[in-house]
């Protein structure tokens, strides 16, 4: 079914339902049906998008060849269970982390179930066009399903990846690293940086730069060769020092410290900064930290 005759639904005005209805719109994808919660998010969305009409979940999955849950992971199930599918339709959920048994109303009724997860931080909504350019989108579902969503992913100029059946709740939770955990690595940085009298904005000023070019710096180099930090030069002075000044200002912050330097490690070894025996003295002044926390 080539994407530009294809006809979504979405069930879900959230920020992933309005990226994705918005991004398809703009790319001449057919929107035909939005619904949520309540109808005036639905209409709030509809507006937005060329040619829908807000209305009833069951109205989307009666209009729409794919019609996508773009819901809270916990109600995909409970939503898809509570509508009638259409034999030859599909039922796709946004989600990453959950499988495919959740859309079991959907397969029982004759519909294909499928997954289609941006690998993306939907901001508020308007996002300008093309946000989603370059973006991976994690799909999963039988073959003929999968590759109709390879091609709307590619009407979005983003990157169709294939996850193997079962294997979501760990790409997702990986992706968490990657994404959701750099924001509490900043915050941890604010929150010490507070310490000193910094304030936010200025804390953010100086480090968003930072998270930029170090992004810039694996993307150009890959992750071993993009690291930069006194575990890459092998300076175990100046670890010494953050140790120290953790333990008396910042005790709560040493242990994720200690842990993030010890996989740092491999990293700096790999890039070849990093000499085996800095190493092993290195090892050991971050382990020989955890044993004095224990005492």
């Amino acid at each position: 079914m080539p994407s530009k005759k294809v006809t979504l639904g979405f069930i879900g005005a959230g920020r992933v339902g309005t990226g994705l209805a918005s991004g398809f719109a703009r790319a001449g994808v057919n929107v035909v049906a939005i619904a949520s919660r309540t109808i005036a998010s639905a209409q709030k969305l509809a507006k937005r998008v060329r040619g829908a009409r807000a209305c009833a979940p069951q109205e989307v999955a009666d209009r729409a060849d794919i019609a996508f849950l773009t819901v809270p992971d916990d109600a995909i199930q409970a939503v898809a269970s509570s509508i009638r599918w259409r034999a030859g339709s599909a039922c796709v959920h946004c989600s990453g982390a959950a499988d495919l048994d959740v859309l079991q109303k959907a397969v029982a009724d004759g519909a294909l179930a499928g997954g289609f997860h941006p690998l993306h931080m939907f901001g508020e909504v308007g996002e300008p066009p093309g946000a989603l350019a370059g973006c991976t989108i994690a799909l999963a579902g039988p073959d003929t399903l999968v590759e109709k969503l390879e091609r709307l992913a590619r009407v979005l100029d983003a990157k169709p990846l294939r996850l193997p059946e079962g294997g979501r709740a760990l790409y997702h939770a990986a992706a968490n690293f990657s994404g959701a955990f750099v924001i509490a690595l900043i915050q941890e940085t604010i929150a010490l940086w507070g310490k000193l009298g910094i304030a936010e904005a200025d804390a953010l000023a100086a480090l968003l730069p930072l998270v930029s070019g170090t992004a810039d710096n694996v993307e150009k180099l890959g992750a071993a060769g993009g690291l930069g930090s006194a575990i890459a030069r092998g300076d175990a002075g100046t670890i010494r020092r953050h140790l120290d000044v953790l333990a008396k200002e910042a005790p709560d912050s040493l242990e994720l410290y200690r842990i993030l330097s010890l996989r740092s490690i491999p990293l700096a070894l790999a890039k070849g900064t990093l000499k085996p025996e800095a190493a092993k003295e290195i090892t050991a002044l971050l382990e020989k930290t955890i044993l004095k926390s224990v005492d």
